[in-house]
C-alpha cells in the first residue's frame, strides 16, 4: 500500500514535467505512451528513485525515447532495404512476388499489423521454417502456422484494395451505341 501512495504522489507532482519533456521531442500523439513507460519503470524500480526523482525520472524518459528512435531507424532501414530488393525486380523480392508488381506487394506489406509483417517476412525473406519462426517469436509452431495463414489471407486483401482494376478484355467491343433507347 505504501509504494502504491508513493507511486502516485511521485505522478502527481512530476508526470507534468515528464510530459512536457517527451513533447518537446515527440509531439503530442506518442508522449501520453512513453510518459505511462516512464513510471511503469519508476514503479517497477520503485527502490532506485531517488529522494529528488525528477531528474532520475526525465532521465528514464530519454532513455525511452532513444529507445523509440532506434526501433524506428531500424523500421525506416527495413522498408528502404525492401524497397530496394522491389527496385530489383519481381525475381528478387521472392515467390511472394512471382508475377506481381512489387510495389504493390510492398504497399500492401505496409498496409499490415507489424506481427502479421513479421511473420510473413520471417517466413518469407528470412526464410525460416514455421518451426522455426515459431521458436523466434517465442510460440508453437501449430500458432504460427495459423498466424501466417491470417497474415497471408490480410496481405491479400491489402493488395486486392491496392491494385487497380484490371483493363477490358481486348474482346470486348468498345463502340458507343448511336441511340439511347432505340
Amino acid at each position: 500500500m505504501h509504494d502504491e501512495a508513493q507511486l502516485e504522489r511521485l505522478h502527481r507532482e512530476h508526470a507534468g514535467a515528464v510530459r512536457s519533456f517527451v513533447r518537446r521531442r515527440i509531439g503530442d500523439d506518442e508522449a501520453d505512451e512513453v510518459v505511462a513507460e516512464v513510471f511503469v519503470v519508476a514503479w517497477r524500480r520503485l527502490d532506485a528513485v531517488p529522494a529528488a526523482p525528477r531528474t532520475w525520472l526525465l532521465g528514464v524518459a530519454r532513455k525511452l525515447l532513444a529507445n523509440r528512435f532506434r526501433a524506428s531507424r531500424r523500421q525506416r532501414a527495413l522498408y528502404e532495404r525492401l524497397a530496394h530488393e522491389a527496385e530489383r525486380g519481381p525475381a528478387h523480392v521472392g515467390d511472394a512476388a512471382s508475377g506481381m508488381e512489387a510495389g504493390v506487394l510492398l504497399r500492401g506489406l505496409a498496409a499490415l499489423r507489424p506481427g502479421d509483417r513479421e511473420v510473413l517476412l520471417l517466413v518469407t525473406w528470412d526464410g525460416l521454417s514455421h518451426a522455426e519462426a515459431a521458436e523466434v517469436l517465442g510460440v508453437r509452431a501449430a500458432t504460427l502456422t495459423m498466424r501466417v495463414h491470417r497474415a497471408r489471407a490480410r496481405l491479400e486483401r491489402a493488395i486486392e484494395s491496392d491494385t487497380p482494376l484490371p483493363p477490358a478484355p481486348a474482346t470486348a467491343p468498345l463502340t458507343r451505341p448511336s441511340s439511347y433507347g432505340a
